[in-house]
């Protein structure tokens, strides 16, 4: 029996069935202090009116050990509104799809207000695992998640026609709020600048500066350059953004995803990266392109509620216990993912040539057709020692041989060998301008590739 599926992504909380998204909206709501109606959507007035509305009840609800007062009553409210445009037919179950963030006392929060406005929930299931189970993915995948105000990343192993979740990790300095605030900077300071018109200056006048800010972002992105346009009374100001300036704003949210996603895989392996298709168009897409050999995978709004719509799920007896599911079968409809574009990353990358040298130190070693062993007593013909003093380096730490005409390294630590941020799991092949740190801290030393000339006669 397919459900009525909620997806409780606070960036984007979506509502599906039978596979179609029915609607989608930011968790951005009023909070009822100023005579607007409590849970009604206030994402055109974030800017305007910063203290009567709230974009962090829904997430505070789903993470926080005890919910507050107010995070339940917004998300109650908020509900309501939603579900008196579009509700659950009678007899119809309703499955949830849970963030990465969501933890035991949240969903228990979530399902107490479920009971409270009458909805029958049957059971939860995790986001990130739904939507690699709707993808029927050929390898292993990190899910990466952009909410209002945090991000998280999901490993996910596929084991025969099954997928499950391995591993999530989470940063608070990332998040949709937190990217529209750079660019929000980016925009006021650089007119500033070259108009002297200020538009922070103005609640209404900051508000349509946030509401145009995905706009100007994705124009920069897709044309190398946008004009932002902003009016006050009669005059107009305007100044030209650059996609290098979007992106080099964006730094600092950026950082913290790519962070998440080297956190989880393992160095160099040829894994799916699925992101939402928003951060592609908003810029992402360029820095991805470091992890050499995996697929990316690009996934609309209310994916993960929409796949949840397609589950065949028994019903819950009413003295059931509500399930939240972290395991599932491949989705048997193979249409449903058939849109989603597929990309290889890092082509260009993968196609370069091997390092040729070693720098540590400021000293160059020579990376040729013998082992290079290194560590503080690594032996062998050909070595280099470290320091004897050095925090998380092992006495035999890692090689780097040559494996036909590519490099690989071999981690023997204890402490762990990282190619980019990376871990490695026992070898791994490397490119000229990895970066490899040994141990933690550790010491590290770069790949480079040097052209050599022939030798001139004489």
């Amino acid at each position: 029996m397919q459900p009525f599926a909620i997806e409780l992504d606070d960036r984007v909380v979506s509502f599906a069935r039978d596979g179609q998204v029915l609607s989608s909206a930011p968790s951005a709501v009023w909070d009822g202090s100023t005579g607007e109606v409590s849970g009604a959507n206030a994402w055109s007035a974030l800017r305007r009116h910063p203290t009567a509305t709230s974009t962090r009840h829904l997430g505070s609800l789903l993470s926080q050990p005890a919910a507050t007062d107010r995070a339940i009553a917004l998300v109650t409210a908020e509900l309501v509104r939603r579900l008196a445009a579009q509700a659950p037919a009678a007899g119809e179950r309703v499955w949830i799809a849970a963030p990465a963030r969501a933890t035991a006392d949240g969903l228990a929060a979530m399902l107490a207000i479920a009971r409270y406005l009458s909805l029958p929930v049957d059971g939860f299931v995790d986001s990130a695992v739904v939507s690699a189970a709707a993808l029927r993915l050929d390898r292993s995948a990190i899910v990466l998640e952009l909410g209002m105000h945090h991000a998280a990343a999901t490993s996910i192993d596929r084991d025969g026609g099954q997928v499950r979740r391995r591993r999530t990790v989470l940063t608070q300095r990332g998040g949709l709020m937190a990217l529209y605030q750079t660019w929000l900077e980016l925009v006021s300071t650089t007119m500033i600048r070259r108009t002297r018109f200020d538009p922070l200056h103005d609640a209404a006048v900051e508000q349509r500066l946030f509401d145009w800010l995905a706009t100007w972002a994705r124009a920069a992105d897709a044309n190398g350059s946008t004009t932002a346009v902003l009016t006050k009374g009669e005059e107009r100001f305007e100044v030209t953004l650059t996609q290098d300036q979007f992106a080099q704003a964006a730094q600092p949210v950026y950082r913290e995803l790519l962070r998440l996603v080297h956190e989880l895989r393992p160095a160099g392996a040829p894994l799916t990266l699925v992101v939402p298709d928003m951060l592609n168009s908003l810029g992402l897409r360029g820095e991805l392109e470091q992890f050499v050999d995996c697929q990316l995978v690009s996934i609309p709004e209310g994916f993960a509620g929409a796949a949840t719509s397609l589950l065949d799920l028994p019903a819950r007896a009413g003295t059931d216990p509500v399930r939240l599911l972290r395991r599932l079968p491949f989705l048997e409809q193979t249409t449903f993912a058939e849109s989603i574009p597929r990309e290889m990353l890092g082509q260009r990358r993968s196609r370069s040539a091997p390092p040729s040298h070693l720098l540590l130190n400021g000293q160059v070693y020579t990376l040729g057709s013998d082992a290079l062993v290194i560590g503080r007593a690594p032996g062998g013909s050909r070595a280099i020692t470290l320091s004897d003093g050095l925090a998380g380096v092992s006495r035999r730490h890692c090689t780097f041989t040559r494996d036909r005409d590519e490099i690989v390294l071999l981690d023997h630590s204890s402490f762990g060998t990282f190619v980019n941020g990376e871990r490695v799991a026992e070898r791994v092949r490397v490119r000229a301008g990895d970066r490899v740190r040994l141990g933690d801290p550790g010491v590290e030393l770069a790949l480079i590739c040097v052209d050599e000339a022939p030798n001139r006669a004489s």
